[in-house]
């Protein structure tokens, strides 16, 4: 009994699927569907062998199902007939998997590893729907406003800015006005100044929604932390990184120049967009570890918002205030942090007062 094969052309169109991860041996196309239907399934399926027809040869796909009752078996089972009719050199390259409520992977993972899962984690939170801006997002995202002197904002302000649904920005302002740290006025919510106890916990909080990954250098060889913040500098500068930001010490350093710290332990870097090719860039030794006692060289934080409250400074682009707060109180620093923190309190009195003279 013979295949017969689909012949697939198509122009390449990046609104096919939902994201592409940069992998070491090429390119990895993602489409997340939310489904449990086999006809779901398939369809995705077809529409990334369409997107592949126009991609190298070193690309794949992947369909990740989320939401999803197949079983390992059924996985491959409806890839072994997708594989028996369309086009073996595209067939071949396209891969489909399901992740559960507790973020585990079921199915065969094309270039399998931790990088890769980060990612795929990270983009099935973003396509999760209209409910996936979470209440911490809200609360970090009008702590952010408030650190750069903006007043009261409306509800609907604040669903429209964040991407929010109108029960998740109220729950926001709710857990907000429950710490006394928020007000209303005639024009929205408005931030009081908070304690350091919270600014603990709001940086805690900001940092649990986080996907955080640790790269260690074995050789020995890998550049001094500073040398790596230039270097990824000079990637921003030929286009590439544009979605990663400095956070850590030398990001809080562009807050709060005092901060006693004589040197970064670690290069924290947060990134918006879910792609870290750019590391191989930064340092080749660098290498992924999942070790919890493992002295990191490089930190990454993937995260889903907030990059438009990243600031500009000499060293290139610097992560927000609160990521830089929630890196110190990770790597330990917590007299450090405390400071910060004050210092961050001090930095948007000043902020407002010089508003309120203009």
């Amino acid at each position: 009994m013979s295949s017969s094969y689909l012949t697939l052309a198509a122009t390449r169109k990046s609104d096919l699927y939902d994201g592409r991860w940069n992998g070491p041996r090429g390119d990895v196309l993602v489409e997340v569907k939310r489904s449990s239907n086999a006809r779901d399934a398939r369809d995705a399926l077809l529409v990334l062998a369409y997107a592949l027809a126009d991609e190298p040869l070193s690309s794949e796909a992947i369909c990740l199902l989320t939401k999803s009752r197949f079983t390992h078996k059924r996985l491959s089972e409806e890839l072994d007939r997708f594989r028996f009719v369309v086009r073996p050199d595209i067939a071949m390259r396209v891969r489909l998997a399901a992740m559960d409520d507790r973020g585990e992977l079921l199915g065969d993972l094309p270039q399998d590893g931790p990088m890769l899962r980060a990612f795929l984690t990270d983009l099935v939170h973003k396509e999760s729907g209209s409910g996936r801006v979470s209440r911490q997002s809200v609360k970090s995202h009008l702590i952010n406003l408030w650190l750069d002197g903006r007043g009261p904002q409306p509800l609907a302000v604040l669903q429209r800015d964040t991407g929010a649904s109108y029960p998740t920005v109220t729950a926001a302002l709710s857990e907000l006005e429950d710490q006394r740290l928020l007000y209303t006025t005639r024009n929205g919510g408005a931030v009081r100044e908070p304690s350091w106890e919270s600014w603990r916990r709001l940086a805690e909080a900001h940092a649990a929604e986080r996907t955080t990954m640790q790269f260690v250098d074995h050789s020995g060889l890998a550049r001094p932390i500073v040398d790596m913040a230039k270097r990824l500098k000079t990637l921003q500068e030929r286009s590439i990184a544009q979605s990663v930001a400095v956070g850590g010490v030398l990001g809080a350093q562009h807050y709060y120049r005092d901060l006693n710290v004589t040197a970064a332990p670690r290069l924290d870097l947060s990134v918006y967009d879910g792609d870290t090719s750019f590391l191989r860039q930064l340092d080749a030794g660098l290498v992924v570890s999942q070790e919890k006692d493992a002295k990191a060289v490089v930190v990454v934080h993937l995260n889903r918002s907030g990059d438009r409250f990243s600031g500009a400074s000499e060293a290139g682009r610097v992560a927000p205030p609160l990521e830089c707060l929630a890196d110190l109180l990770e790597i330990g620093l917590s007299a450090e942090a405390r400071d910060f923190a004050l210092a961050l309190n001090l930095r948007a009195k000043s902020r407002r007062s010089a508003e309120n003279q203009e």
